[in-house]
């Protein structure tokens, strides 16, 4: 049997395993039918392939009633735009869906497609037979959004490796970074702008003079690097300078001390986060501990004793000095974290069980 997945991204890999795990054949469909170029031209094996999608009136009108998506056992797609077609395509070829929403476009982070085109990729989200979304916070979220009834069903996968990468050495991390051995390490991953605390960040750096930045930004234009040069202890950060792989970031993770994860941008996925924060899990998994913005979905972090919750530059500081002193007890807490709270194993094992029920 065979299984129509849209919109590949490393997030969905997870997904694509279990419908291996269930017997399933995946053909995948991204927009130009390729793998990511860090992922190579195919990290499964012959039983997945990949083929190009577009998401647009003028792609769905000549393709969704070609006969081939009848070899299909299951569609199955991503928010936002993927659900729209993966319920056309339920729905005229009679065959289950499901919607792995890892993103709820909603308020301000609505984004700028139509009304109309928003309505149908609703419409998707309800007539699938199983919603998965990243954070027990987010089952609500995206009840509200989708409009989803109380007994349809919807289950929660972290954005986590199952599998985690090798942690990489810690000296050798931490020469190449140009970094002391015994100097205490921030690292920040991903997007680097005010949303995601790049100022708290500055004035950390400038503040304290026994505290190093490793920055592995997901983009960072050349005026924004330049001025980054330009900051008050800028010789005690470091600064990527190409974009990494996620498993290059989780082992690089072995030569810092401290990760953050703060999201100040007020959409409601934003304040909704938890486990479905990448960075997050990865510091965690890591044994990693945690600055984080404050909002009910990171107090966990607080009860295991592995995180610090903020709410100002001020605290973001006073956050530092209370982990390094703390630092081999809350490092040791958050390796416990993860395997309790994010137990990417226990929550595999649930999402087998509901691909199981449905496929």
């Amino acid at each position: 049997m065979r299984i129509a997945q849209l919109a590949y991204n490393p997030i969905n890999s997870t997904l694509v395993n279990a419908l291996l795990e269930l017997g399933y054949e995946v053909d995948l469909y991204a927009p130009g039918g390729h793998f990511p170029n860090e992922l190579g031209p195919n990290p499964y094996d012959a039983r997945v392939r990949i083929f190009p999608v577009e998401y647009g009136k003028r792609w769905l009108l000549k393709n969704i009633f070609l006969p081939h998506w009848r070899q299909y056992s299951l569609f199955s797609g991503s928010t936002e735009d993927p659900i729209a077609a993966v319920g056309l395509l339920s729905w005229i070829h009679r065959r289950p869906s499901l919607t792995l929403a890892c993103e709820i476009f909603s308020g301000s982070y609505a984004g700028d497609r139509s009304k109309k085109w928003k309505r149908l990729c609703r419409w998707g989200m309800r007539g699938s037979r199983l919603n998965i979304v990243n954070d027990d916070a987010r089952v609500a979220l995206q009840r509200e959004y989708a409009g989803l009834s109380d007994d349809e069903p919807v289950i929660v996968y972290p954005c986590c490796f199952r599998q985690l990468p090798l942690p990489a050495d810690r000296t050798a991390v931490r020469q190449s970074w140009g970094m002391p051995e015994d100097a205490l390490i921030l690292l920040a991953s991903g997007n680097f702008n005010e949303y995601a605390g790049a100022d708290w960040l500055i004035h950390a750096l400038e503040a304290k003079q026994n505290l190093h930045i490793a920055l592995q930004p997901f983009a960072l234009d050349s005026l924004t690097r330049f001025l980054l040069g330009q900051c008050r202890g800028s010789e005690r950060m470091y600064i990527e300078d190409h974009l990494l792989t996620w498993q290059e970031v989780y082992a690089s993770a072995a030569g810092a001390d401290i990760g953050m994860s703060v999201y100040k941008n007020p959409a409601p996925q934003f304040q909704h986060m938890g486990i479905s924060s990448q960075r997050l899990c990865m510091f965690l998994s890591m044994g990693i501990p945690v600055i984080a913005s404050q909002q009910a979905s990171f107090e966990f972090l607080e009860r295991y004793r592995c995180g610090v919750l903020v709410k100002n530059k001020h605290e973001f500081i006073e956050a530092i000095d209370f982990i390094r002193q703390r630092l081999p007890e809350m490092k040791a807490n958050a390796t416990r974290c993860a395997k309790e709270y994010i137990d990417t194993s226990g929550r595999y094992n649930n999402l087998v069980s509901a691909l199981r029920a449905i496929a």
